[in-house]
C-alpha cells in the first residue's frame, strides 16, 4: 500500500482506491484496506470564507485537520472515522490505539452487527 509516509505502521495520506469512500461494497472485507487503520492529513477548505477560516483555525490551529479512519465494518458503505485531531501525533495514537468511542468494550462492529442482526426491528425497518 502506497502513502505518502508511514508513522509507527499506520499509512498517513495513503493513495486509497476511488470507490473505498463512494459506494457500498458488499466484499469490503476482502479490500486490502479491511481493518488497517490510516491518517487523511485535511488542510482548510475555508481559504475564501472569513467566518469559516475563522472556525477551521480555532479547531484545528495548524490548518491541518488530521482524520483516522479504519475500514472495519463499523460504517456500511465507507471506512469508519475514528476521530478527527489537531496534531499528526493524535490521530497516529488513535490509529494504534483504537476509537476512544470503542475503548473498554469488547464489541468490535463485527461482533455488533452479530448480535443485533436478529432484533425485531433494525435501521427503522421491521424484519418479515
Amino acid at each position: 500500500m502506497k502513502a505518502e509516509r508511514t508513522i509507527d505502521g499506520i499509512p498517513v495520506n495513503p493513495e486509497l482506491p476511488k470507490a473505498l469512500f463512494d459506494k457500498l461494497k458488499p466484499k469490503y472485507s476482502t479490500s486490502p484496506w479491511w481493518n488497517v487503520p490510516f491518517v487523511l492529513v485535511v488542510p482548510c477548505p475555508f481559504q475564501d470564507q472569513e467566518e469559516g477560516f475563522a472556525t477551521w483555525w480555532k479547531a484545528w490551529p495548524s490548518g491541518l485537520r488530521h482524520d483516522t479512519y479504519c475500514l472495519d465494518g463499523g460504517a456500511n458503505n465507507r471506512p469508519t472515522a475514528w476521530g478527527k485531531f489537531a496534531t499528526l501525533a493524535e490521530a497516529i495514537q488513535c490509529a494504534k490505539d483504537g476509537p476512544a468511542w470503542r475503548k473498554g468494550r469488547e464489541d468490535t462492529p463485527e461482533a455488533f452487527l452479530e448480535r443485533i442482526k436478529d432484533a425485531p426491528v433494525w435501521r427503522g425497518v421491521e424484519k418479515e
